[in-house]
């Protein structure tokens, strides 16, 4: 009998994952599997349900949104397993499972897990944390940390984007240096996203030509502008028109070095798949096909 570990975050998303535990646990054990389970109790505890596993276990599962999946990837990457990750998408936006062709319903993810199609996907890496999808700061990076939870599993990702927009009339532009292997650039941003692969925060195409084992990020660096210049240049991402837009940077790398030149800022936090990441300067690097991933066809 295989063993696998089931860790979830019950107040994920619209909370529907645990409706629906004892169907996904009687499919896992009807494909022999012999299923232990924690549930998160408090914001930051999901990796204390990798205690007890060991080498042995064929898989770990996670069900909840983007930054539960950050945390349990974290804590595999410390305690050095090398157990593939299978996701249940139980979250609002979703984005690494979208990456990875994981049906958004409960009973279908689980399906892909038993499919038992594993691929490795690249990582990153900053300041010593690892993410998946997205590493940003900026102009709605860290709206997920201010967001009211109710209004965020009832409104979706839609609650985002209000939130954002209540941002806009207070936002400072942010002056930075960036660093990549092949040039310097000095610019006033707004935002910037360090993509892993095409999207992030319910934007679908932000990097439309990225894959997860490409080996390289996709810089999006929002400049400074006026504000209409920013509304249209929102409506081209979410059509996935905006690479050629003049306000955005767009660059291809595999490692950067981000920086403030305003000393007032060194103390400026990071966002790692929608949870609050390191402070700057940030050394963000890549690691290519680290992680295995029960992925969707």
């Amino acid at each position: 009998m295989k063993k696998l570990k089931l860790i979830y975050n019950p107040m994920a998303g619209n909370k529907e994952f645990p409706k629906k535990l004892d169907q996904c646990i009687e499919k896992l054990q009807t494909a022999n599997y012999q299923v232990s389970i924690f549930r998160s109790a408090k914001p930051g505890d999901l990796k204390m349900g990798l205690k007890d596993v060991t080498s042995e276990y064929d898989a770990v599962v996670v069900a909840g949104g983007d930054g539960s999946i950050n945390e349990i990837i974290n804590a595999l990457l410390e305690e050095e397993l090398n157990i593939p990750l299978g996701i249940i998408p139980a979250g609002t936006a979703n984005d690494f499972a979208r990456q990875l062709n994981i049906p958004q319903q409960i009973e279908s993810a689980v399906d892909v897990i038993l499919d038992n199609k594993i691929q490795r996907v690249d990582i990153g890496q900053v300041n010593g944390q690892y993410f998946v999808n997205v590493c940003a700061a900026g102009l709605l990076a860290n709206v997920s940390h201010q967001i009211d939870i109710n209004l965020k599993n009832t409104l979706g990702k839609l609650g985002y984007y209000i939130k954002g927009i209540e941002q806009l009339p207070k936002f400072k532009n942010i002056p930075l240096k960036i660093e990549t292997s092949q040039k310097v650039i000095e610019e006033e941003f707004y935002l910037f996203l360090i993509l892993n692969g095409k999207s992030a925060g319910g934007f679908e195409q932000l990097a439309p030509q990225a894959q997860v084992d490409d080996g390289v990020f996709d810089f999006l660096g929002i400049k400074a502008c006026p504000l209409p210049q920013i509304a249209t240049l929102f409506v081209k991402m979410l059509q996935g028109k905006h690479l050629d837009d003049q306000n955005l940077i767009h660059l291809r790398d595999d490692s950067f070095q981000i920086e403030t030149t305003d000393d007032k800022l060194d103390d400026y936090h990071s966002d790692l798949d929608g949870e609050k990441g390191p402070a700057f300067p940030l050394d963000i690097s890549l690691i290519p096909k680290h992680l295995k991933v029960f992925v969707g066809t």
